[in-house]
């Protein structure tokens, strides 16, 4: 229940900032804001994905570069108190965004290269792409075109040349910076809607015994658990590793 997950903190933002952003971590990882779009676009999608599946993805299916078990770890859990925090809808909590992705309050600054929720918006739409053929086959046709506009509203940030062609297609009267601010007042909607319509496309799934997967309901790894990098190993025999040294990535 939710009510046993250890809520993610802005002290894990922190951690996960620092990690992903240092120079230590292979080319084209993730950033933390674009870890929060991603796992919130895969976490609410139509099939759940494991850790084991999506982790690898974080570092661009490179090795992480721990330094120490206790580094391993501790980036591990944030990870996964993150991933819990961002589906918290199918649990009955509320959906927004994490600490760190703050939206900047002029609209046309959430396009820049740094701004959070631009980086968001490009984590979104990696995970979208993911599932993109189970979203395209479970969604029904009547919700199509409200799909679409949530996509649009979910990804608008993720760049300026993706923004002024959504703001084309709408032929709208307004200005960008305009466009901007309605996508911006609209966007905590779409984030709701987006993960209901996920869960209930879930859910019925499950029901029709199309899937029995099930999300995960903690944060801490046992050390004989599987080690969530995807490896295959025990949590204690890979980057939580004991003995002679522990086995880092």
């Amino acid at each position: 229940m939710r009510d046993t997950v250890p809520l993610f903190t802005g002290s894990q933002a922190t951690l996960l900032t620092h990690f992903l952003s240092s120079p230590k971590r292979p080319k084209d990882t993730l950033t933390y804001p674009q870890l929060a779009g991603f796992l919130f676009s895969l976490g609410n999608g139509p099939e759940l994905i494991p850790p084991s599946e999506w982790i690898p993805l974080v570092f661009n299916d490179q090795e992480a570069q721990y330094e120490t078990k206790d580094e391993a770890e501790q980036v591990l859990q944030a990870m996964m108190a993150l991933y819990n925090e961002c589906i918290c809808e199918r649990t009955g909590g509320s959906v927004s965004l994490p600490p760190g992705c703050e939206i900047r309050p002029w609209p046309l600054d959430n396009l820049s290269d740094d701004a959070p929720l631009s980086q968001w918006a490009q984590g979104f739409g990696m995970g979208y792409d993911y599932l993109a053929e189970v979203w395209n086959e479970y969604t029904p046709d009547e919700f199509d075109e409200d799909f679409g506009a949530l996509l649009m509203t979910l990804s608008f940030f993720t760049s300026l040349k993706l923004a002024k062609a959504y703001h084309q297609e709408t032929k709208g009267k307004g200005s960008l910076e305009q466009f901007a601010q309605t996508v911006i007042e609209i966007f905590p909607e779409a984030m709701r809607e987006y993960a209901h319509l996920g869960r209930a496309i879930y859910q019925a799934r499950l029901e029709a015994g199309d899937l029995d997967l099930a999300p995960s309901n903690h944060t801490k790894i046992g050390r004989n658990d599987p080690c969530p990098c995807g490896s295959g190993k025990k949590f204690k025999k890979c980057c939580g590793g004991t003995g002679s040294g522990p086995v880092f990535h």
